[in-house]
């Protein structure tokens, strides 16, 4: 018979030498992450976003929401707006546009 030498004998050791092992491949996995993956495109919010155009979604009493950059935002707007209209960025106030109705 073969014997096979440098496993431990009990078969809780070797559960937990391979639960050590898992935990070492996530940890390994997640280093990874965080240290080559960041470097992809960063995030495009506030003033970096650079659109000046959108498209009123949903409106109701001078709030709304609106399609700009292929994204969903907040929106606050003086002028009266109707899903559909065409409007103009005036600024980036956070995660919130400041929009006024383009005149065509």
């Amino acid at each position: 018979m073969i014997e096979i030498t440098g496993l431990p004998d009990d078969p809780w050791r070797f559960f937990f030498i391979f639960f050590v092992a898992g935990l070492a491949a996530v940890a390994a996995a997640k280093l990874y992450g965080l240290f080559f993956m960041r470097w992809k495109t960063p995030f495009r919010v506030g003033e970096a976003m650079n659109v000046n155009r959108a498209e009123v979604v949903e409106w109701a009493n001078g709030k709304g929401y609106v399609s700009a950059g292929g994204e969903l935002w907040r929106a606050t707007s003086s002028d009266p707006l109707q899903p559909g209209d065409a409007v103009a960025v005036l600024s980036v106030n956070g995660l919130s546009l400041q929009v006024k109705k383009e005149t065509r």
